[in-house]
C-alpha cells in the first residue's frame, strides 16, 4: 500500500470527531470474532477433531473453555462505540440529546429483545419445545422467578440469584439486560461531566467504579455462588469501563500509521487474555475472579486500539473485509438466535445420523456445528432484512451522528 493510499484510508476512517460520519468498518468484523467466540464456547466441543497434544487442539480447547470472554469484547465494544457517538454528538452540537439517545437505543435493542422472551415464556412453554409446559409447576418456577426482572430488564440479576432460564430463547439475554442497565446510565453521567468542561473528575469517577468493581468482587466471591458475580453488573465494569476509556482518549490522539504499535497492543493484549487459563474457570468462583475479569477486560480493549487505524496495519485489514463485516452487522441477531440454532442443528444432525457419512461420533459434532452455524446466519439475516430493518429506520430518524457509511444505515 502506497502512502497516500494509507494515509487516505486513515483519514476517512480515523477517530476524528468532526462532521461526517462515524464508522470504523474493521469494529464489525471484531464484532462477530466476539460472537464467534461464544458461539464455540456454547457449541459442541469440536476440539475432539485434532489430536491429542497437537497445537490446533489446545487452542481449540481454550476457545471452547474461555470463550465466555466474547460477552467481554461486546462489552468493550459497546463501551467504547456509544462513548464515541455522545462525544461526537457533544463536539458536534455542544449537547447531548438523551431523549435522541434512549428512543435509538430502544428502537435497536427492544424489539428483537422482547420478541424472544416473550418466545421463551409463552410460545415455546405453549408448544412444549425446549421449555417447562405452559400452566406446569417448572413453568410457574420460571414465571416467579424471571418473568418480572427480564421485562423490566433484570434478567442479569434473576439469572445470577437463581440460576439461568432453561430455555433456549432466554438464558443468554441477561447479557443484553446488563448492557441496557449500562446504556441508562452512562449518557446522563457523561452528560453531566461534559458540562463542567473538565476531564479530571471523569478520569477519577472511572477510576473510582472501577476499583469499586473489583472490590465487590474480592468481597462476594466466596459469599455467592456462579453466576451471580458473573452477571451481576456492578461486579462487572471491567469492559465498559476499558471500551470508555479507549473513546475518551482517542478522542484526542488519533491511530498513527505503521504496524509496530498495534501488533505489540495486538500481543500484549492476547497475552492478557491467555493468562486467565492460569487460574481455574470462573465456575469455581474462586478468588481469581478479581483478577481474570480485569485482565480479559485489559486485554480486548488493547486488542480493540490495535485495530482502530487503518494504514498498513494487516489486522484492520483483515477484519474490514466485505463478508466479515457483512456478519458483524448482524452480529446482535447471531447472538439472540445461536442458542436456539444449536438445539435445532442438534435435532437435525441427530436425525441424520443414521447414514453412513453421519453415523461417527466426530463428524456429526462437526456437522452439528456447521449446521447450527448456517442456521444462525440464516435466521439473524432474515430478522435483520425483514424485522430488525423496519425498527432500524425509525431510529435512523433520530440519530444525530450518523455511524454507517451511505449504503449501510440499517445498523
Amino acid at each position: 500500500m502506497s502512502t497516500n493510499a494509507a494515509l487516505s484510508s486513515v483519514a476517512e476512517s480515523r477517530l476524528a470527531f468532526r462532521a461526517g460520519r462515524f464508522y470504523v468498518p474493521q469494529l464489525d468484523g471484531l464484532r462477530f470474532l466476539a460472537f464467534l467466540l461464544v458461539f464455540l464456547h456454547h457449541g459442541p466441543r469440536m476440539s475432539g477433531l485434532f489430536g491429542l497434544g497437537s497445537t490446533s487442539r489446545g487452542v481449540l480447547e481454550f476457545l471452547e473453555v474461555w470463550g465466555w470472554c466474547g460477552v467481554d469484547l461486546f462489552l468493550v465494544l459497546s463501551a467504547y462505540l456509544i462513548t464515541s457517538l455522545l462525544l461526537i454528538e457533544h463536539e458536534r452540537r455542544g449537547s447531548i440529546s438523551l431523549r435522541s439517545f434512549y428512543l435509538r437505543r430502544i428502537l435497536r435493542i427492544w424489539p428483537l429483545y422482547y420478541m424472544m422472551t416473550t418466545f421463551g415464556f409463552f410460545v415455546l412453554p405453549t408448544l412444549a419445545i425446549g421449555a417447562p409446559a405452559l400452566g406446569s409447576p417448572g413453568w410457574w418456577r420460571l414465571m416467579h422467578y424471571h418473568f418480572l426482572p427480564y421485562y423490566t430488564l433484570f434478567g442479569n440479576y434473576s439469572s445470577g440469584a437463581h440460576g439461568y432460564p432453561g430455555v433456549p430463547t432466554l438464558g443468554h439475554l441477561w447479557t443484553v439486560t446488563l448492557e441496557e442497565q449500562f446504556y441508562i446510565v452512562w449518557p446522563v453521567l457523561l452528560s453531566l461531566m461534559l458540562r463542567l468542561r473538565r476531564r479530571a473528575p471523569l478520569w477519577g469517577i472511572l477510576a473510582l467504579l472501577l476499583a469499586g468493581s473489583i472490590v465487590l468482587r474480592l468481597h462476594l466471591f466466596d459469599r455467592a455462588p456462579h453466576p451471580y458475580v458473573w452477571t451481576n453488573t456492578l461486579a462487572r465494569l471491567d469492559p465498559l469501563i476499558f471500551g470508555i476509556v479507549v473513546a475518551l482518549w482517542r478522542q484526542t490522539h488519533s491511530p498513527k500509521l505503521g504496524w509496530l504499535g498495534p501488533l505489540l497492543k495486538l500481543t500484549l493484549g492476547v497475552g492478557c487474555i491467555s493468562a486467565i487459563a492460569l487460574g481455574p474457570h470462573i465456575e469455581t468462583q474462586s478468588q481469581s475472579i478479581v483478577w481474570q475479569f480485569l485482565a480479559v477486560a485489559g486485554g480486548f480493549a488493547l486488542i480493540l486500539d490495535a485495530v482502530l487505524p487503518l494504514g498498513r496495519n494487516p489486522l484492520s485489514w483483515f477484519l474490514s473485509r466485505r463478508p466479515l463485516v457483512w456478519l458483524g452487522k448482524l452480529t446482535y441477531g447471531l447472538y439472540v438466535y445461536h442458542i436456539i440454532s444449536l438445539e435445532a442443528g442438534g435435532i437435525i444432525v441427530q436425525a441424520v445420523q443414521r447414514h453412513w457419512w453421519a453415523d461417527s461420533p466426530l463428524m456429526a459434532l462437526l456437522l452439528r456445528s456447521l449446521v447450527s452455524f448456517a442456521i444462525t446466519v440464516t435466521i439473524a439475516a432474515i430478522s435483520y432484512r425483514f424485522f430488525e430493518s423496519f425498527f432500524l429506520r425509525l431510529k435512523d430518524k433520530f440519530s444525530r451522528v450518523k455511524s454507517r457509511p451511505v449504503d449501510q444505515t440499517l445498523a
